[in-house]
């Protein structure tokens, strides 16, 4: 009576040794991960280029938010002079 389908007892253990067997495997894909630098490098690449991009961007957006108020100054002197 000890079989998963009948209900029995063995149902519990048997379910928890499935859990263990997961959780080691689990252990043993974080470990090789944390020792494996296959592919370090481009993530690196790729997490400089994001925050290059994302300062360009900053930089941008402030200053065309700059040009465009001395744009709107030399605007409304020349309104003001004609």
């Amino acid at each position: 009576m000890d079989e998963p389908g009948c209900g029995g007892a063995g149902k519990g253990a048997m379910r928890s040794r499935m859990t263990s067997a997961w959780i080691d495997r689990m252990r043993a894909a974080a470990a090789r991960f944390a020792r494996d630098a296959y592919g370090s490098t481009a993530t690196e690449y790729a997490l400089i280029g994001g925050l290059i991009f994302l300062v360009a961007v900053g930089s941008i957006r402030y200053y065309v938010s700059r040009v465009s108020a001395v744009y709107g100054n030399i605007s409304a002197a020349v309104t003001q002079s004609n």
